[in-house]
C-alpha cells in the first residue's frame, strides 16, 4: 500500500515527489525520481498539521529544526488518515468530507475573530489608551474642541465669572483645573470637555433651585473629565470605525471623524455604566462639601419634569431619569440628614439674583 506525496527536507526549499508507505510503526518514504533513496519516519514523532481544506493533507516529522514535511493530496491517503484515530479528530474529518463545510469554517473562524476584534479587544485597548494618555495630551484635545465649539456657543463672561466663583470654592479631587462657562441658551443642557472645562447652558441653570443641586450637576460633568470618559468613547469610536474602514477599504472615513464632528461634543452620549459612574462620583463630591445629597435626585426630578420626549429605556443609551432617581434618593436616604454649606450657598445667592436680573 503506497500513497502520493510531495517531500520537503527543511533543509531547502526543494521539493521532491515520493510514495508513503504506512507500517504499525513507521512510515516508509521512497522517492520515485531516485530509487536508491528512503526515509523512515517513527510513527511517535509524526506530528500532523492543521490544513483546514478538503483535498489536502501534511504531516511534520522531528524533534528539533529543522523539520521534515510531507504534504499530500492523494484521496486515498486522506481517507486512510481519517480512519487512524492517532492522526484523526471529528473536527478534521467533517472539514475533509465537504469542501463547502471547510469553506463555510474558515469565513465562520474569520467572521468570530472579526467580532472578537471589533467588540472586546478594540474596546478593551481604547479605554487603555485612554487611561495612559498624558494629562498634558488631554488637555490640548479638549482646548481643541472647544475652540472648535467656540463660535457656537454665546457665552455669558459675567454669569460664568460668578459660576466659577462658585466652582472654586469646591472641594474637587481632580488631575485637571476645572473651568466651568454658561452659554446663553434655552435648552436643558449641560457637557464636559477633556482637560477640565464645563459648559452649563443659562436654560438648565435656570431651572436648578439650590447649591446642593448645581454641585450634582456640577460634579456629575467633572466626573465624565476625572475618568475620562470623553476620550474612552472617542478611542472606542475612532477604532471601531478604522477597523471597519480597513475592513472596507475607506481609511479616510476614520480619519474625518474628528474634524467634521467636532460640534458632536456638546451632544455627547455616554452609556449606563459610565452615566451611573458620574452620578455616584457627583454624590460623592457632595458629601466632600457637606451638601445634601438629595439635591441630585431633586435635579433629575426637575429634568423629568421638563423634558417634553419619554423614550423607553431600551431605546435609549443613557439610564432613564426615573432609575437615576430610585438609585440617587436611596444613597442619599441612607445618609439620613441634611447637610449644608454656607460659602457655597452665598455664592449660589449671587448665581441666582444674577439669572433673575437677566430675565
Amino acid at each position: 500500500m503506497a500513497f502520493k506525496a510531495t517531500f520537503y527536507d527543511g533543509e531547502s526549499s526543494a521539493s521532491y515527489d515520493v510514495n508513503i508507505h504506512p507500517y504499525s510503526n513507521n512510515w516508509r518514504i521512497s522517492f520515485t525520481d531516485q530509487t536508491d533513496k528512503e526515509v523512515n519516519w517513527k510513527i511517535d514523532l509524526i506530528k500532523k498539521s492543521d490544513v483546514f481544506t478538503k483535498d489536502l493533507v501534511a504531516f511534520t516529522y522531528g524533534e528539533s529544526f529543522p523539520f521534515q514535511r510531507i504534504e499530500s493530496s492523494d484521496s486515498s491517503f486522506i481517507n486512510y488518515i481519517n480512519s487512524r484515530e492517532e492522526f484523526s479528530n471529528s473536527l478534521d474529518v467533517v472539514l475533509h468530507k465537504s469542501k463547502n463545510t471547510s469553506i463555510l469554517f474558515l469565513l465562520s473562524s474569520i467572521v468570530g475573530i472579526s467580532l472578537l476584534m471589533y467588540f472586546f479587544v478594540l474596546p478593551y485597548l481604547a479605554v487603555s489608551f485612554a487611561k495612559n494618555l498624558d494629562n498634558k495630551n488631554v488637555i490640548q484635545f479638549g482646548n481643541y474642541v472647544y475652540e472648535s465649539l467656540e463660535e457656537t456657543l454665546d457665552i455669558d463672561k459675567d454669569l460664568s465669572e460668578k459660576l466659577q466663583d462658585f466652582v472654586d470654592v469646591l472641594t474637587i479631587n481632580s488631575e485637571f483645573p476645572i473651568t466651568v462657562e454658561v452659554a446663553n441658551d434655552n435648552q436643558l443642557n449641560a457637557f464636559a470637555i477633556s482637560g477640565g472645562k464645563v459648559v452649563i447652558y443659562s436654560g438648565l441653570l435656570e431651572k436648578i433651585e439650590n447649591e446642593h443641586q448645581l454641585t450634582a450637576l456640577i460634579g456629575h460633568e467633572v466626573s465624565h473629565i476625572e475618568n475620562r470618559h470623553i476620550i474612552k468613547n472617542l478611542a472606542r469610536n475612532i477604532s471601531g470605525n478604522l477597523f471597519i474602514s480597513i475592513v472596507f477599504g475607506d481609511i479616510n472615513s476614520a480619519t474625518n471623524i474628528l474634524s467634521e464632528n467636532a460640534h458632536l461634543f456638546s451632544q455627547l452620549s455616554f452609556s449606563r455604566s459610565l452615566e451611573k459612574e458620574a452620578d455616584l462620583y457627583g454624590l460623592d463630591v457632595m458629601k466632600e462639601n457637606n451638601l445634601d445629597l438629595h439635591g441630585m435626585p431633586d435635579l433629575f426630578v426637575i429634568l423629568k419634569e421638563e423634558t417634553s420626549s419619554y423614550a423607553p429605556e431600551y431605546l435609549s443609551s443613557h439610564p432613564m431619569l426615573d432609575d437615576r432617581i430610585e438609585y440617587t434618593k436611596e444613597i442619599a436616604e441612607k445618609e439620613n440628614r441634611l447637610s449644608n454649606n454656607s460659602i457655597l450657598k452665598e455664592k449660589w445667592n449671587i448665581i441666582k439674583l444674577r439669572l433673575k436680573a437677566s430675565l
